[in-house]
């Protein structure tokens, strides 16, 4: 009834409640669970996509790093996909530092890109197996 802009008095009044306190705490309490069900349910159609990008990834991941230009094409599309549903897209552009995860796979992305770039010239590419981190160190993927 609230959702539909009626007064707390007359949803006290038509549904037996004490007092207008009482019908505003009981719908208050009632939109919070609502909204948690609803993060809840967002949550899981998260990890769902994300579930799904990763047995993506999984299956074409050998192929790119093989040098097949159609799966590093795919390989950087489920990596954009991916950042834009977690908003890494977003926190990069934002001016993260170099050291963190975000610019990390957006390196990670940049080199996919390049490499690309250069097979389509002709020029041999390397298997990319290591992140390069800000100190020169590698770490594996």
């Amino acid at each position: 009834m609230r959702l539909a802009g009626v007064q707390y008095k007359t949803i006290a009044d038509k549904l037996g409640y004490s007092s207008q306190a009482a019908a505003s705490k009981d719908v208050t309490r009632a939109l919070q669970l609502a909204s948690r069900a609803q993060q809840e349910s967002s949550e899981q159609l998260l990890q769902i996509e994300i579930d799904r990008l990763d047995r993506m990834m999984a299956a074409l991941w050998t192929s790119a790093c093989g040098g097949d230009v159609k799966a590093v094409e795919a390989v950087e599309r489920l990596i954009a996909r991916r950042s834009s549903l977690l908003g890494l897209d977003l926190l990069n552009r934002n001016g993260a530092e170099n050291s963190d995860v975000v610019s990390l796979l957006g390196n990670l992305f940049a080199e996919i890109q390049r490499r690309q770039a250069a097979t389509r010239v002709g020029v041999e590419v390397e298997v990319l197996d290591a992140i390069e981190v800000g100190n020169g160190d590698t770490r594996p993927i």
